[in-house]
Parts: C-alpha cells; structure tokens; sequence
C-alpha cells in the first residue's frame, strides 16, 4: 500500500502516462493545462528564469482536445505539442524536466480546463506515490500566465515553513504591460479584477473563515492534501473554485502574499468563467456589475449569531436576517442547527460544523438567489469596491479613477 493506493483505487484517474521515473530529488510538479495556446512557451521561459531552489522540479503540460473540437484545433494543438516534445527530449530547459502529453477526442461532456488539470495533476501524485513524498508540492498554472523570478523560493519556504498547511493560494496580478495588451484589454481587466479581490475581502468580512482565492494559476497543495480532497473536478471551469473550497472544509489553506503569479489579461473564449470570458463581457457592456456589499452585511449578521445558537437557539433564531430565512427557510436553517448541536460537544466544533452546511456553495448560491430587479440586483463593481475601501480603511479620495480603486483595493487584499 502506498499513500496514494486509495485515491487511485477509489477515484476514476487515467493510468499512468509517463513511463520513466523522476529524479529522487524531485519535491516540486508544475502542471500547466494547455489548450490551443502557443503562449504556454512565455510562461516556461518564465519557470526557466525562476530562480533555483534545492527541490528538483518537473513541469507536467497537458495539451487537450474534445471529440468536437475541429481539426484547425487539433492540429493547432499538435503543432504545440510536437515542438514541446522536441524541446522535452533535447533537454531544452535546464532548470526543470518537461513532460508532455495530447489528450485527444475527449468526450465532449468532460473536456475542458478541470478535466486536463485533473489529468496532469493525477499524474503528478502517480510521480510523489513513486518517490513515496505524499509532502510533495503540486503547482497549478495556466499556459498563459507568467511567474516572478522568485515563484519556486517563495512558494517552497511557504511550504517547509509551514508544515501543517495543506495548500497555499499565491498572489497575483495581471499581466498589464501595455506593450503587449491594449489598453481597453488592460482596463476591463482591472475591473474584473477589482473583483476578484472585492469577493475575498467582503467574504472575510462577512465571518467566513475561508476567504480565499481560488484561481487555477494560483495554488500549490501537498499531494496528500490533494487526494484527501478527491482530487480536481472535472469541470469545463470553476473547477478550481470548487476544488480549492473542498479543500479548506479538509486543511488548513495559507497565503504567498507577495505577488508572484501575473495570469494573461486577454479576452478569451477557451472556459466559460474566469479571466478570459469576464474580460469580453466587460469590453462588450463596458461596465461589470457584481453582488452588492449589502448582502456580505447580511451574511455577517447572520454569522455573528452561531454563538448564540450554541447558547440559546430559542431566543437567538428570532434574531436571523430576513434574506437568511426567505431563501434557506425557516425549517432547513432550525434542522442544521439541531443537527450541528446533537453532533459536537464545544462550540468550535460546532461552529465549524455550521460552516459546513453554509459553506462558500451554499454563500454563492445565496448571492445568485437574487434577481436584477430586487433591491439586492447587481451593481457596478467599481460602487461596491468604495463601499468596502470606506468599511475597511481610511480611504478618501473623492471621485477616485479605477487605477486608485484598483491600487487600493489590491493593497488591501495582499496585506489582509
């Protein structure tokens, strides 16, 4: 029995698909999904310009195609494949050993970034089962993002300095050099970013123990944690929302603060969530609207009282906000408890196992609950962000642009 034998037993993964063994030394897998996009070489001259840390390193690409894709595609995807091979077998790149592999004719109802993620990141455990290093350190990252010279020393301190910690989300920001991005590109990218980061913060300030970010280019998890976790979902995307969030009800989830990621701030039609889509939507609308800081309030309110639901369910339940009760309902909201207190002995554990049932899914859904027409309707993300600057800082800048927005918001998000 290895550490891996019940995750492979249990879980549907393919066999295994690199023949030769890695190096003793290797402590560090890069998997990087790869779909039609020839910037996957940037970012591993990136990986090559990183500089040295005593773990040897691997870089695990996974070219892939579904059984619709047509052939303009797949052939796209071949060219890429082939010239990754050819610098895999010369020993291109000095710093890292690249493996390669063209995943072909998937089943159209599980292509996608979570399926090729899921494939390259199995295979990167198969490689720890070997070495027998269920510590070992799994990276995600896109094809198109970019890495600070300083990513792999960051990030294996993070993890030797924190033995108890099963993950870490990285900081991140776009890649703006408009050099390479116009300007509209870049601008819609800040707004959607301005996002990304408003969603955190207002979900720790709401109570939720587990605000964090969850991009797929963004996070490192230990093998082990990995498949205690039943591994990458294969989803056509937000795959790494819900891995990551399965995860923090599992292990502890830190953070590499220092910026060290900067994904591509293109507009993009590869998944149907995330960077590349939210970017389109923004160019095409030219504003994005998002969940209004009013609703956080009302999570907060509600989450401030599970300490009085240990105490005194009876005379605490009057007192659960009116948007908590017409959307879980009465009855549900009174069972979970019941059931919560009949199962745990103190009030930490009872509190943790209310998190559980209102986890970030059931938070999400909340937040979708309401309609454009309701008094909680969408509104414009640069709005909701000046609430939560004026809630949580000393912010006071009359008529801010969305560069301070941006700069103020992203300040608070890396230091908090």
């Amino acid at each position: 029995m290895t550490f891996a034998s019940f995750y492979f037993d249990r879980f549907n993964s393919k066999p295994k698909i690199f023949n030769f063994d890695p190096c003793s030394n290797t402590g560090i897998i890069v998997v990087i999904p790869c779909y039609r996009d020839d910037l996957v070489f940037k970012t591993l001259d990136a990986l090559e310009n990183a500089e040295l840390v005593s773990s040897g390193v691997e870089v695990i690409v996974i070219m892939n195609s579904s059984e619709n894709d047509t052939d303009e595609v797949v052939q796209a995807n071949k060219k890429i494949f082939d010239e990754l091979l050819s610098r895999a077998d010369s020993a291109y790149y000095s710093n890292f050993n690249l493996l390669v592999h063209n995943e072909v004719n998937i089943p159209q109802k599980s292509a996608g970034v979570g399926n090729a993620r899921k494939i390259g990141i199995d295979e990167a455990v198969r490689r720890f089962e070997f070495l027998n290093k269920p510590d070992g350190i799994i990276l995600s990252l896109d094809a198109d993002t970019i890495v600070e010279n300083d990513y792999f020393i960051q990030i294996e301190n993070a993890f030797i300095e924190n033995v108890k910690t099963g993950a870490f989300y990285f900081q991140f920001q776009h890649d703006f050099d408009n050099s390479i991005y116009d300007e509209d590109v870049i601008a819609a990218c800040k707004l959607y970013e301005i996002y990304l980061r408003y969603f955190r913060l207002a979900l720790n300030y709401s109570g939720y123990p587990h605000s964090i970010h969850t991009i797929g280019s963004c996070f490192g998890v230990r093998a082990i944690n990995y498949i205690k976790a039943g591994g990458m979902p294969r989803r056509q995307g937000g795959e790494d929302f819900y891995f990551l969030h399965k995860l923090s009800s599992q292990a502890k989830i830190g953070v590499v603060r220092d910026i060290i990621v900067r994904p591509s701030p293109r507009e993009s039609d590869r998944v149907p969530f995330g960077t590349g889509p939210a970017v389109g939507q923004i160019l095409n609308s030219k504003d994005y609207k998002v969940y209004q800081f009013r609703l956080f309030i009302v999570l907060k309110d509600f989450f401030e009282l599970f300490e009085n639901f240990y105490s005194d369910y009876n005379g605490s339940v009057k007192k659960i906000p009116l948007e908590i009760l017409n959307y879980f309902g009465e009855d549900k909201i009174s069972t979970i408890i019941a059931e919560c207190l009949k199962n745990t002995n103190n009030y930490k554990a009872f509190n943790k196992r209310m998190f559980s049932n209102f986890d970030a899914f059931a938070i999400v859904k909340f937040l979708n609950s309401f309609n454009e027409d309701s008094e909680y309707g969408k509104v414009d993300v640069k709005l909701v962000a000046l609430e939560l600057l004026d809630k949580l800082t000393s912010y006071n800048l009359q008529n801010p642009t969305i560069d301070q927005i941006y700069q103020s918001i992203l300040q608070l998000d890396c230091n908090s």
